[in-house]
């Protein structure tokens, strides 16, 4: 017979102070111990992802002027990026509707785009306004987060399942968003993205758990899960997602500069509740199960495939030896760091600002005696092949997991039957 549970059951249970929730990291870390984890010893699973997200956008309404002053605002920039009022057109309620791409490049600021713009006023920072009216009028206004009436995520096309690692197959350096500097060409050098087995998808294969209304946390801030995303299908499922700006936390956010420009981070945590034997089978034991496909990256043909154990093997967290830099003479990383997580003193590194560094290995590569953390090499057609570049951050989404498990054993996270399943028959690749 079928072990089962309720969703009510697991409430309960949490109510009670009785209740088992681990991350899918703890699980497979469990299950390397020698540990016998069974059906019955848990209720919830958590997990999480952390990476570029491109398909991200702010939606924005705030006001700008008194109303009955103007009819409506036609062109709106924020901190040099480029706004889309509307749709509605607000008219003579000197209020602007408009959304903000998270891809979007400033024509006024440096290396910075719409991921930029998110986390700043996430940080609480004042944001610079420049609005156009319809009469022809601009007007200048800096606001906070805080004193804009309405300011949500949305994510078109997340937590994709299982995506891949890429390699320059081409003669010639390729500048992408895959890679931090030119991509090496003649098969040299890997890059790669997704969290592996933390993946919600990965651990929900069925969508038995996940659908629409589903609670879950964009950079710490609970959100819904909207439906299906774009450019999804059944074997590669994605979501969208959307949740509040308040209450989101910086380091779960921000921008990541590659070689084609900057793409914007994000990281989302689900619950997945244990409610049978099914589901408990497809949690994700072990980064072994998990395959990772080699694209190659211009035509994006599948040239090979290895696992997320290739790739992470339990080595998520960059190390910073301080000691190294003290000898050096000419730092070569100043502009290496895609995040700009490093702190500089005397033109040398003295430390690392944790909310902003990736575990991305960018450093690694150029100065191997400051920053230690394993790369790993995968074999390729006869030849070791060096991993440059991780474009998800395992560390983050583990610690993002950690986060909702305490949220749902204090009775902070709201656990909800889904409204609806996640229909992909309208899905195309």
């Amino acid at each position: 017979m079928t072990k089962k549970r309720t969703l009510s059951e697991i409430k309960k249970k949490i109510e009670l102070g009785a209740a088992t929730v681990i991350s899918v990291q703890e699980f497979i870390d469990r299950i390397n111990n020698g540990e016998k984890v069974g059906f019955e010893d848990i209720d919830i699973v958590t997990t999480a992802t952390k990476g570029l997200m491109s398909g991200i956008m702010g939606i924005f309404s705030f006001r700008l002027s008194p109303p009955k002053t103007l009819r409506k605002f036609t062109n709106i920039t924020i901190n040099g990026i480029q706004a889309f009022p509307g749709p509605c057109p607000n008219e003579y309620l000197g209020i602007a509707d408009l959304i903000v791409y998270g891809t979007a490049q400033s024509k006024t600021r440096v290396n910075y785009c719409g991921g930029s713009l998110f986390r700043e006023l996430v940080e609480g920072k004042p944001v610079e306004i420049i609005a156009e009216s319809s009469e022809g009028e601009k007007l200048e206004r800096f606001l906070t987060l805080d004193e804009m009436q309405f300011a949500k995520l949305m994510g078109t096309r997340q937590a994709i399942k299982n995506y891949n690692a890429m390699i320059n197959c081409e003669s010639y350096n390729v500048d992408t968003i895959f890679s931090c500097l030119p991509f090496e060409p003649n098969k040299t050098q890997i890059t790669f993205s997704g969290c592996g087995a933390l993946n919600p998808f990965q651990n929900d294969p069925n969508f038995e758990s996940l659908g629409v209304g589903t609670p879950l946390l964009v950079n710490g801030s609970l959100g819904y899960l909207m439906g299906p995303g774009t450019r999804n299908y059944i074997e590669k499922p994605n979501m969208m997602t959307i949740a509040p700006m308040k209450g989101m936390k910086p380091e779960y956010l921000g921008a990541f500069r590659t070689s084609y420009g900057l793409e914007p981070i994000c990281s989302l945590a689900i619950p997945i509740p244990i409610l049978n034997e099914r589901i408990f089978k497809n949690i994700v034991k072990s980064d072994k199960d998990v395959p990772l496909t080699i694209l190659s990256l211009v035509g994006r043909e599948k040239v090979g495939e290895i696992t997320y154990n290739d790739v992470w093997d339990n080595n998520f967290a960059m190390k910073f030896n301080s000691e190294a830099c003290k000898a050096c003479k000419e730092c070569k990383v100043e502009n290496v760091c895609p995040t700009n997580a490093f702190i500089f003193k005397n033109d040398k590194v003295i430390a690392i600002d944790r909310t902003r560094c990736f575990n991305c290995g960018s450093c690694v590569r150029i100065c191997p005696k400051a920053f230690k953390l394993d790369m790993k090499n995968i074999q390729f057609e006869g030849k070791l092949l060096p991993i440059v570049l991780r474009q998800s951050d395992r560390y983050g989404a583990i610690k993002l997991a950690e986060e909702l498990k305490t949220m749902i054993l204090k009775g902070e996270f709201p656990l909800k039957e889904p409204t609806g399943p996640l229909d992909f028959s309208q899905s195309i690749k």
